[in-house]
């Protein structure tokens, strides 16, 4: 009787704690697969971010490409060489996480495929022929890079949706598995104590106060109090049983406790987690877009000022850029900073990454001891990251991470790292494309805007001048005797008498007036709002500002210009610009031929 009593009571604990342990170990290895799928999710996210990064680095190469093809400047080949080598880099890194994915690998090796047959059948081409001093575009050639290009791109996008595609799909599959373990938590739990009570059921009609103790407090265990306690009466094998029962009930209680905080926690962690990856991940994105949308450097920093606060949430930070011209970084944008730091400018020995041309680091383990100047609060971790891109610094990035936040400090690096680089990359295509656009519109000897510029510009402000009904004058001037000055002294004492006489134009007119070298000595003034009589009063001032000018061509010897001068005006000759320049031309030739060093005025025109 007394063995059939253990036996029996042994069978009663034995199997609810087998139900119980196989319930834990099918939780585990649900928590396993949940943990495996958000590994996958982050690889899925990773390969987005480089797929961006590739397109951007083939975005680069064809500017660079482009530049060099259209004016001939080696300086273009740069970020030209430059991408196409990181394009490789990051190619293979690409090629390394989708090995496992067959129809992903196949599109990047098409890419890849795709960026080598734009090298050799385009941008090598192109280059080869600028090389060889033809600078006529090949429209076939071009028109075959670009499809390659387009192609390129429809690919990448392919990639990109496929890989978001399988993040969705991995953020379902997690919640799935979520579901799978909360019903492997109560199914296997709720069947163990189920077990248990039958059992206790079962040898209740044989058992004393004890056993209905023991059973009751089952009952109770059931019903979700796991508390409760069997009595312990006397010292028999029913005592040990109840204090048997009441170990196995301490252990579950534990147990059931650890599971639910350890099930919150990490279903916690993984939301925020993949909600903050995604985050951003579409910020950035974002970032990308807006940033190569910018066609000037204040609408990148107008860019920079909105979505930078809002991809740092957690963390303080601030962005100095390069002056155009000068050696300091002013502040840009700034956020979780104190009030002082507004006005900031930065000298280059004020931020030791800025010093170090890489990364400056501050935290408690890591030069927590020697801090930049433009530091304020020294409390917790900082990072700054220089903006450099085609040898030349654009500016620092420096984000801080308050204490006990130390956990996401090394993604905010990351994090830190990538925009600096993506920010570095598009400023410097700015700059670039806005050096292209000057070159193609400023005479690069006199530094004035040359006659396309002028084409451009005279029926902007004639229309301007109509819709406001001001007046517009035009003044043609031609600098006398020039080609003498270049047989007798050489064209170098040419171009220094054009210099000169640009740059007295400059500081004797407004700074509405436009000034264009319109080609050879002879210039166009465009004056918005001047009558024809001031337009002679201040042509009459030119002229003799000209003709007192002395001009050294070398060490001693000097010499003088004067000029001839042609004058027409809106609306006294007309609302038509090739019109009036004509008619200022005119003038023009009527005041050389009168013994030139003089102004004329067009004359009005009748219907």
């Amino acid at each position: 009787m007394r063995r059939t009593f253990v036996v029996k009571m042994l069978l009663g604990a034995a199997i609810p704690l087998c139900m119980t342990l196989a319930s834990g170990v099918a939780l585990y290895l649900a928590l396993q697969s949940s943990l495996s799928a958000s590994s996958q999710m982050l690889q899925q996210q990773a390969i987005i971010a480089s797929a961006n990064s590739l397109k951007l680095r083939f975005v680069d190469a064809e500017t660079g490409q482009r530049g060099y093809a259209l004016t001939g400047r080696e300086e273009f080949l740069l970020p030209y060489e430059q991408a196409s080598a990181s394009f490789s880099l990051m190619f293979d890194r690409l090629v390394q996480m989708v090995e496992d994915q067959p129809e992903q690998l196949s599109r990047l090796n098409n890419a890849g495929n795709l960026f080598e047959r734009w090298q050799r059948e385009a941008a090598t081409i192109s280059i080869e022929r600028r090389r060889n001093g033809i600078s006529t575009p090949d429209v076939e050639n071009l028109e075959r890079g670009k499809q390659l290009v387009d192609s390129f791109r429809l690919l990448m996008n392919e990639l990109t949706e496929a890989a978001n595609l399988q993040l969705q799909s991995k953020q379902q599959e997690s919640v799935i598995i979520g579901h799978r373990a909360n019903l492997i938590a109560i199914v296997g739990f709720g069947s163990a104590v189920l077990a248990a009570l039958v059992m206790w059921l079962l040898l209740a009609n044989q058992t004393s106060l004890s056993v209905n103790g023991i059973t009751q407090a089952a009952k109770r265990m059931a019903e979700g109090d796991w508390r409760t306690r069997a009595p312990e009466i006397g010292q028999d094998e029913l005592a040990e049983m109840a204090r048997a029962f009441n170990q196995m009930a301490e252990r579950l209680e534990r147990m059931v406790s650890e599971e639910q905080k350890a099930r919150h926690s990490l279903a916690q962690r993984v939301d925020d987690m993949v909600a903050s990856r995604t985050k951003e991940m579409l910020a950035m994105n974002h970032l990308v877009e807006m940033l190569q949308s910018c066609h000037r450097r204040d609408e990148a920093i107008l860019v920079l000022e909105s979505i930078l606060p809002s991809l740092f949430t957690t963390t303080s930070g601030a962005l100095f850029l390069n002056e155009e011209k000068g050696e300091h970084y002013p502040l840009v944008v700034s956020w979780g900073q104190p009030d002082t730091i507004e006005g900031k400018r930065l000298a280059e020995g004020d931020c030791w990454a800025l010093r170090r041309g890489k990364p400056y680091e501050i935290s408690g383990q890591i030069n927590h001891e020697i801090i930049c100047a433009h530091i304020d609060n020294v409390g917790g971790c900082h990072y700054c990251t220089p903006l450099s891109a085609h040898g030349s610094m654009l500016g620092v990035l420096h984000v801080g991470l308050m204490e006990g936040r130390q956990k996401e400090w090394e993604n905010r690096k990351q994090l830190a790292q990538a925009v600096a680089e993506q920010v570095s990359l598009s400023l410097a295509n700015i700059q670039l494309r806005e050096r292209l656009q000057q070159q193609s519109v400023r005479d690069p000897l006199t530094g004035l805007y040359n006659r396309r510029y002028l084409e451009e510009s005279i029926q902007r402000e004639l229309g301007r001048a109509k819709r406001e009904q001001t007046p517009l004058a035009v003044i043609m001037l031609d600098l006398d005797h020039f080609k003498c000055i270049n047989d007798k002294h050489g064209h170098s004492a040419g171009d220094k008498v054009l210099v000169a006489v640009s740059e007295l134009l400059k500081r004797a007119l407004r700074g509405e007036d436009l000034i264009c070298r319109y080609g050879g000595e002879e210039f166009t003034l465009i004056m918005p709002g001047a009558t024809l009589d001031i337009a002679l009063l201040r042509a009459e001032h030119l002229r003799s500002s000209i003709e007192q000018l002395r001009i050294e061509v070398a060490d001693d010897q000097q010499l003088n210009v004067t000029s001839s001068m042609g004058i027409a005006a809106y609306p006294n000759h007309g609302d038509d610009t090739q019109l009036l320049l004509s008619l200022a031309d005119d003038a023009l030739y009527k005041a050389k031929s009168a013994g030139r060093n003089q102004v004329h005025i067009a004359a009005e025109q009748f219907a």
